[in-house]
C-alpha cells in the first residue's frame, strides 16, 4: 500500500469532504438540493446562461455519485504518491490542477462545437417543421432514450402533421428545450486531473508492473495507462450520448499530463517505487 503524500492527502480530504457535504447536508435523500450545488459549481458550456468562470475550477471537486468519487480517489491514492515523491509537492499539485483545467478547456471547446452544430440543425428544422424532420432531429440527439413523453408526442405529431399547436410545441418546447439542456448540462468530477496523473505515471514509471483487479494479471504501467487512453478514444468514436461520461475531458487531462512531463523532463532520479 502506498504511503500517502501531503498533497495527495489534502486532495483526498477535499474531494471526499466536499462530496460528503454535498450529499449529507445539501442533498442526502433530497436530490433537488444536491442538484442546486451541482447547478452552481458544475462546469457548463461557456455560452450557457448558467456558465460562470469559476466553474472551470470548482467542477473538479464535485462528483456525481459515490462510485464516481471512489473511482477517482482510488486512482489518486494509488498513482499520486509515487509522482509526488518523484517530482515534488508543488509540481504534483501543478500537474493535478493544470491537467484538470486542460480537460475542462477541451471539454468546453467540444461542447461549443456540438452546441453550434445543434443550433444550426434546429434552425434548419424550424424552416421545415415536418414530423419526418422532427423525428430525424430527435434520433440524431438520441432524445428518445432520454426524455419521457417524447415518443408519444412524435407519434401524435406524425398523425397530425399540420396541427399548428403541435408544430409550435415541436419547435419551442422540444427542439429549443433540448438545446437549452445541451447548453446547461453540468459536468463534474476530478477525472480530467486524474487522467493527467495516469499519463504522467505511464511515462515516469513506464515499466513498473501493476496487477489489475480484473483480470488479476500483471501488466506494465505504460500498457495499462495508454491502453486506457485508447479505450477513451474508442468511446468517443462510439459516441454513445447516454453513457453520461465526458470522454473528451479525460483525453484533455491525459494530453496535458503528457505535455507537462515532457516540459519538465524525466530527470535523473532513480525510479524506486514499490
Amino acid at each position: 500500500m502506498p504511503k500517502i503524500t501531503p498533497v495527495v492527502k489534502i486532495l483526498l480530504i477535499l474531494n471526499i469532504g466536499i462530496y460528503a457535504l454535498q450529499y449529507f447536508i445539501f442533498g442526502g435523500d433530497n436530490p433537488l438540493q444536491t442538484d442546486q450545488v451541482t447547478e452552481l459549481l458544475g462546469l457548463r458550456y461557456f455560452g450557457a446562461e448558467t456558465f460562470a468562470p469559476y466553474q472551470i475550477f470548482t467542477h473538479m471537486f464535485l462528483h456525481g455519485s459515490w462510485w464516481h468519487l471512489l473511482g477517482n480517489m482510488y486512482a489518486l491514492f494509488i498513482f499520486g504518491p509515487p509522482l509526488e515523491t518523484y517530482f515534488n509537492s508543488k509540481k504534483f499539485l501543478a500537474l493535478y490542477l493544470i491537467a484538470g483545467l486542460g480537460a475542462a478547456v477541451l471539454h468546453v471547446g467540444v461542447s461549443a462545437w456540438e452546441v453550434n452544430d445543434l443550433e444550426a440543425r434546429i434552425i434548419e428544422y424550424k424552416q421545415h417543421p415536418t414530423p419526418a424532420e422532427f423525428n430525424a432531429l430527435m434520433i440524431e440527439e438520441s432524445a428518445y432514450d432520454r426524455f419521457e413523453g417524447l415518443r408519444g408526442f412524435a407519434t401524435n405529431f406524425e398523425e397530425n402533421p399540420t396541427n399548428s399547436a403541435m408544430i409550435e410545441k415541436s419547435k419551442t418546447y422540444w427542439a429549443d428545450g433540448i438545446l437549452y439542456i445541451k447548453k446547461n448540462i453540468p459536468t463534474v468530477g476530478a477525472s480530467g486531473a486524474v487522467f493527467g496523473i495516469l499519463a504522467a505515471f505511464g511515462i515516469i514509471f513506464a515499466n513498473m508492473k501493476l496487477v489489475l483487479l480484473f483480470p488479476p494479471i500483471p501488466i506494465k504501467a505504460k500498457y495499462f495507462v495508454f491502453g486506457y487512453a485508447l479505450y477513451e478514444v474508442y468511446a468517443i468514436w462510439q459516441a454513445n450520448p447516454t453513457d453520461n461520461v465526458a470522454h473528451f475531458a479525460h483525453i484533455g487531462g491525459f494530453i496535458f499530463g503528457i505535455i507537462l512531463v515532457k516540459l519538465w523532463g524525466k530527470g535523473n532520479k532513480p525510479m524506486q517505487w514499490n
